[in-house]
């Protein structure tokens, strides 16, 4: 006699049923609901972070690292977050995280902004530096700050950065990370005071052969032309409304102030303009 289709599916099916109970109950680790391990039972608790004691490492995730073989997370959740090198990194969150994270921050034009700013790249840095007149091969007197082409020379900028490394086989990372921002801005910091001395004799600032400082001789306010030169692009009216203000907080009394105001005033354009702050 034929058999009927429940006759055929019937057998599967409580030996499916029957598999799965078996799994749970044949399990070392005491279950909860939907077969899920609970966070008691003997043993202590695992790499969990500083979560309570848990059966065979079950305890709960503490404050702790998010992956202890994750090295851009710290083990200190209190003062610091996670970065990935690249916004396109696998396995970093759930996908409708991200879009809550997204929705967040605003319309698309102030997004964009946010997570399209590519990294610019090493040799790039140099060149930007070396036709505002910064001499990259100048060295610091003894006991004295490092200048910026020895800033930017060193392994530890390099590594910073993410240069390339050919025998690797690694290219150049495409995104700013926390560090490699921070090591860009010390050597526009330490780049400032040259690129104010020299900017008037910059090939790449001149207009028709004639060269301008970074500020007027006269009444000590910022330079149109030469602000758009280390920005990369024209100035606009809040950018010198910008820069006028920060050079006003300098104490004109005190030309070691004045000097210090204006190189940081210089150093924050260049980081803005260049690194999407």
């Amino acid at each position: 006699m034929a058999r009927s289709f429940l006759g055929w599916a019937l057998p599967g099916l409580f030996f499916t049923i029957g598999f799965g109970f078996a799994a749970c109950l044949g399990s070392a680790d005491p279950m909860g609901e939907d077969c899920e391990p609970t966070t008691s039972g003997p043993g202590a608790g695992g790499n969990g972070g500083t979560g309570g004691a848990g059966g065979n490492g079950g305890g709960s995730a503490g404050a702790g690292a998010q992956s202890t073989g994750d090295p851009e997370t710290s083990e200190n959740g209190s003062n610091n977050f996670h970065h990935p090198m690249d916004p396109t990194q696998a396995g970093q969150d759930d996908p409708f995280e991200i879009l809550k994270k997204r929705a967040a921050e605003g319309p698309p034009e102030i997004r964009t902004r946010l997570h399209s700013c590519s990294k610019m790249t090493y040799a790039a840095l140099g060149d930007l530096l070396t036709t505002r007149g910064v001499d990259l091969n100048k060295m610091a007197a003894a006991g004295q700050p490092p200048t910026a082409g020895q800033l930017y020379k060193s392994a530890a900028t390099k590594d910073s950065l993410g240069v390339a490394n050919f025998d690797a086989r690694m290219g150049e990372s495409y995104f700013y990370t926390i560090s490699a921002a921070a090591k860009v801005l010390d050597i526009f910091i330490q780049a400032a005071p040259e690129i104010i001395q020299n900017i008037e004799n910059a090939e790449e600032c001149k207009i028709n052969g004639v060269g301008n400082p970074m500020f007027d001789a006269a009444t000590g306010r910022c330079v149109y032309n030469s602000l758009s030169c280390i920005m990369g692009r024209p100035a606009t009216e809040d950018d010198m409304d910008l820069c006028n203000l920060m050079i006003e907080q300098a104490n004109k009394a005190d030309p070691k102030d004045l000097a210090n105001k204006r190189a940081l005033t210089v150093a924050a354009f260049l980081s803005a303009a260049h690194t999407c702050e």
